[in-house]
């Protein structure tokens, strides 16, 4: 089954011109996106990664190509970052303003809980530019998943040092990472 029709009404909800790709290794996905926003290939990278900027600030970098289960909650956060719109609650734009650092989402394509956390860290990294998010397809980046001990995912690690399971609600993992940052100025 092709999803043709379906990215392009994706696309067609963002701004066009207001999001730009970078992207190596995923020119068979980006090539229709090519019409809708700016995409740039990187040279001399040997592994798959796309990052989304929007002016000068990238609001995220992952790490493969998002396929399978990882497709939809990428392409729901190119229309929201272009429309400037988040679907959080009030506590979760709370909390989520208040964390500082590195989030390192660990994913897979064919992962059924992943897409629920990538669909919220996309948010709170838009909110908060202050927040670093990196995604990570462990199929393709073997190396970052031994490094972190990666047995099941989705899989969260906080400023290098907390881990956070998936499947926990959004509030929770916000304030995991709160209650990790207040540890940090102790």
């Amino acid at each position: 089954m092709s999803y043709d029709y379906v990215i392009k009404e994706y696309l067609n909800a963002i701004k066009k011109g207001d999001i730009t790709i970078q992207q190596c290794n995923g020119d068979d996905l980006f090539h229709e996106f090519k019409n809708y926003v700016k995409v740039e290939t990187l040279d001399n990278c040997k592994k798959p990664l796309v990052k989304v900027k929007k002016g000068d600030r990238v609001y995220y970098t992952y790490y493969g190509i998002p396929i399978a289960n990882e497709l939809w909650p990428f392409l729901n956060s190119l229309v929201r970052i272009s429309n400037n719109v988040v679907n959080l609650d009030e506590k979760e734009m709370e909390l989520a303003r208040q964390v500082r650092g590195n989030v390192k989402l660990f994913v897979t394509p064919d992962c059924t809980k992943c897409p629920i956390t990538a669909e919220f860290l996309y948010q709170v990294s838009q909110i908060n530019e202050n927040v670093k998010l990196e995604i990570y397809d462990t199929t393709e980046y073997e190396e970052e998943r031994d490094k972190y001990r990666i047995l099941s995912v989705p899989k969260i690690i906080f400023n290098e040092k907390v881990e956070i399971p998936g499947g926990f609600p959004s509030t929770m993992i916000l304030k995991m990472m709160l209650k990790a940052l207040q540890s940090e100025l102790r």
